[in-house]
């Protein structure tokens, strides 16, 4: 396989660190296609199936050569549809970290979540990493859309929402619902949230997932990931993906500085 010229960009080196393994070698070969565009932005990686025949490669070694390139925020993956080229540069990565879960109940308030999917599943290949444990771990999966609760009732998110087998029976989950599944948990069980982890991502919606959200294919969104903590527990992770045209993300930082 061939290996690509030692990079000089700061933000790639950071990620993909030194000496190159087999999957750092490819991680460099597929940003050097998609800085040649192909694929061009907006565009489809090959599978990992066909990147394994096409390299020689392992799938667990080709699934960790797309992990740096979404670390470096060339690409996304999503569940169904593949891994989708965002930028042909990398690019710098903020994380913020959450202090409260009240913004979450607000919001929560001020829209419906209207279920259409509840189904007991098993953690298949795909949702290992987002949930964080082992293939064939038991979960509950609530899936449906987030609509405005305003006259417009427009589809705002779609959302699936899963939840640890231990802490699935939740008697309160109706096809409508206005308070988060996290309340629900906490006031079914007796515990309290200790922590929750939050990614947000840019994506492009398409197919199924822009039918659902009344977009033309190809629009712009945003991902967001929380993954709910009881100790070092992962409790419940969902995910909503909303319309970029419909949804922002507001955030306010108090500074404080020193006196004098």
């Amino acid at each position: 396989m061939p290996a690509l010229p030692p990079s000089h960009d700061p933000i790639e080196d950071a990620v993909l660190g030194a000496p190159a393994p087999r999957h750092v070698d490819l991680a460099r070969t597929l940003m050097q296609d998609i800085r040649n565009g192909q694929p061009p932005i907006g565009g489809l990686l090959p599978t990992e199936a066909e990147l394994c025949a096409k390299w020689g490669l392992s799938r667990y070694t080709v699934r960790q050569a797309i992990q740096k390139l979404c670390a470096l925020g060339l690409v996304t993956r999503q569940a169904g549809v593949g891994t989708r080229v965002v930028a042909n540069r990398p690019q710098s990565k903020y994380t913020q970290s959450m202090d409260a879960l009240t913004d979450l109940a607000r919001y929560a308030k001020g829209t419906t979540f209207q279920l259409t999917v509840r189904e007991q599943i098993e953690a298949g290949p795909d949702q290992v990493e987002l949930l964080r444990c082992e293939a064939g771990t038991p979960w509950l999966h609530l899936g449906g859309v987030r609509l405005n609760s305003n006259e417009s009732r427009e589809p705002i998110a779609l959302v699936d929402i899963y939840v640890d087998a231990a802490f699935a029976d939740l008697p309160k989950i109706g096809k409508h619902m206005n308070v988060p599944v996290y309340n629900l948990i906490e006031e079914r069980y007796g515990i309290r949230m200790t922590r929750v982890e939050q990614e947000l991502q840019g994506v492009l919606i398409d197919g199924a997932t822009a039918e659902a959200l009344q977009v033309p294919a190809g629009s712009p969104g945003l991902r967001a990931i929380r993954t709910y903590f009881v100790g070092d527990r992962v409790v419940e992770v969902t995910t909503g993906i909303h319309p970029a045209s419909r949804f922002s993300y507001s955030m306010t930082f108090q500074l404080e500085r020193p006196a004098g």
